[in-house]
């Protein structure tokens, strides 16, 4: 089920309330751009005013048994987003893919079923408005730069932990894509050579998103639960509920011995990748956000006492490692910014233009 937010009120998506999504209560902005983040696990779609209020959200779970599929979802959802809000000036799109961001086109993904796809221009025929799209973790990495926890600084690297791994990385002020708009893969670093084999389409083994992924966590809860029946995830196991991730962050933010180990040891896992970044980058700063960083202040216990242990200095001593600030709203937020700075630019800010 998708579910819309609108201020205080969440209805599903198209039901019958007269407040879902009701923008009567706003003053038309001059701009309304719909952000789009589709990630291996959950689409969101959001209605984004000009000075980046999100006037109205909604999400559900993405689509991935094929690429017809995803998309024929994907477009379900603008379409009622459209019909609902009434037309918009333009589309922003982070998707979980390694994309062309010159061309809007998708190259390949790891946790979706899309390769080579045009989707800048199929969504420019389909609506009519001008279309940006970049990497989903790009644009998350985007909104907590200028408007998040990033904001002040010029040297940041922000980790998306979801389904995968995203990384984004902003330099001298600036978001580097790379020489064709494939930077970032930071999840894709080995940890571990010859290791676990990396998930989705990723050929690798050992990369830190088999090891600290929304994924991830659910395997090693999951491994935890059949070795300790006892504990509560073995108990949830039993009683037939699911035991992932979400479960094991909300366990162990309760206090339960056994969850709070695997996070911790996860924690760990991230801190050795936090520790290559921060050597190679020499961030002022390390941005941990995502829908599977729920149990942040856990897992950065662990990273940042790993960090401080292994990474050379004086990188280790000038970085900082935060949660997000923006949590689930990053990467819509992200999206709709793009879309300001690279299709509106006259009428974006100059200190955001500078940057």
């Amino acid at each position: 089920m998708y579910t819309v937010i609108s201020c205080a009120r969440a209805t599903p998506f198209g039901g019958s309330s007269p407040e879902r999504g009701s923008l009567s209560r706003y003053s038309a902005p001059a701009r309304s751009i719909i952000g789009v983040d589709l990630g291996g696990t959950k689409l969101a779609v959001g209605l984004v005013d000009d000075t980046l209020g999100i006037l109205a959200r909604a999400s559900g779970p993405a689509v991935t048994q094929s690429a017809a599929a995803c998309l024929d979802n994907l477009y379900q959802r603008l379409d009622e987003a459209v019909a609902e809000y009434g037309p918009v000036d333009a589309l922003g799109v982070g998707t979980a893919s390694m994309i062309d961001f010159r061309a809007g086109r998708v190259v390949l993904s790891t946790n979706l079923p899309l390769e080579d796809v045009p989707l800048r221009d199929l969504l420019v025929e389909r609506y009519g408005v001008p279309v940006v799209v970049d990497n989903d973790a790009n644009v998350a990495c985007l909104a907590e730069f200028r408007y998040g926890a990033g904001a002040g600084t010029s040297e940041m690297i922000m980790l998306t932990l979801g389904t995968g791994i995203g990384g984004g990385i902003v330099t001298n002020g600036r978001l580097y894509r790379g020489a064709s708009g494939a930077a970032g893969e930071l999840g894709h670093m080995m940890i571990e050579y010859d290791g676990l084999r990396c998930q989705g389409a990723c050929p690798n083994h050992g990369c830190l998103e088999a090891y600290a992924s929304g994924q991830a966590m659910g395997r090693a809860a999951r491994d935890v639960a059949r070795s300790q029946p006892d504990s509560a995830l073995g108990q949830a196991l039993a009683s037939g509920d699911d035991v992932d991730g979400p479960l094991l962050s909300t366990l162990a933010l309760a206090g339960d011995p056994a969850a709070v180990a695997v996070l911790s040891e996860i924690g760990e896992k991230l801190g050795m990748g936090l520790v290559s970044i921060v050597n190679i980058f020499n961030p002022e700063l390390v941005v941990i956000g995502g829908g599977a960083a729920q149990a942040a202040d856990i897992l950065l216990a662990q990273a940042r006492r790993v960090v401080a242990e292994r990474a050379l200095r004086p990188q280790r001593d000038e970085v900082r490692i935060v949660p997000a600030q923006h949590g689930v709203d990053a990467g819509v937020l992200g999206a709709a910014a793009l879309a300001m700075i690279e299709l509106f630019p006259d009428e974006t800010p100059a200190r955001d233009r500078a940057r």
